[in-house]
């Protein structure tokens, strides 16, 4: 479907330029700028959903501070944060380890704060707020926003794979609908859960449970960088 779009107004801009005043031209390239971007998007996660699938992901576990993800993901999202003026918070204590796969939980983060800034209105003083804490053998990690909220149909629909699916965010952004759907395949890939709770209007919290880290190995630092993710021994 992004493709008849991108077809339709890239022969406009070809074949017909000579018709366009410079307004038209600079609405075409606004259009096709973006669509190409959600359509990159659209085929990166298909193309991830699909090595998951095919099981082509290595599963290497290890133990690591979650503020290391917590905080590469924040650097990441910040920007997006700032230009929808919502309060990107993290409250993941140091020292809360899990035993996991870093790059897989990683992704899980960003995913899920992603799509909570995705959701939460922009100038309304919205919060998205990541915390962690340790029960018994687990760990959980909560993203909780004061968005927009689901409907009990659309919580039971979040993590099928369902592409014609795809709800607009708070500034129109798009979707594809298959990060939630990469998140739940990362967390069952290390032994955990994932599960939601949300009322519309009162907003969104995914929590993520996964195992705690163990002794058997010595865990990534924190202030290690953030290209050390090999397992050590």
């Amino acid at each position: 479907a992004p493709f008849h779009g991108l077809l339709g107004f890239s022969e406009v801009l070809a074949e017909e330029r000579h018709t366009l005043d410079d307004s038209s031209v600079q609405n075409i390239a606004d259009y096709l700028c973006e669509n190409a971007k959600s359509t990159y998007n659209l085929l990166e996660s298909l193309l991830t959903w699909a090595m998951a699938e095919g099981g082509r992901f290595v599963y290497h576990p290890i133990n690591f501070e979650l503020k290391q993800s917590s905080k590469i993901v924040c650097d990441v999202l910040k920007s997006l944060a700032l230009n929808k003026k919502i309060d990107l918070i993290d409250r993941i204590p140091d020292g809360v380890k899990v035993n996991a796969d870093i790059n897989m939980i990683t992704s899980v983060l960003q995913n899920l704060v992603s799509n909570a800034l995705k959701f939460t209105p922009t100038d309304q003083q919205g919060q998205v707020i990541l915390t962690a804490e340790a029960e018994d053998e687990l760990v959980r990690i909560s993203v909780q926003d004061t968005g927009l909220g689901m409907t009990e149909e659309q919580m039971q629909n979040l993590f099928k794979p369902n592409l014609t699916v795809s709800v607009k965010g708070t500034d129109n952004e798009k979707g594809a609908g298959l990060g939630l759907v990469l998140c739940k395949r990362f967390v069952d890939l290390n032994h955990g859960q994932i599960y939601v709770d949300s009322k519309e209007g009162q907003g969104t919290t995914f929590s993520v449970l996964l195992p705690k880290a163990t002794n058997e190995h010595q865990a990534l630092a924190l202030a290690e960088p953030a290209g050390a993710l090999k397992e050590k021994n």
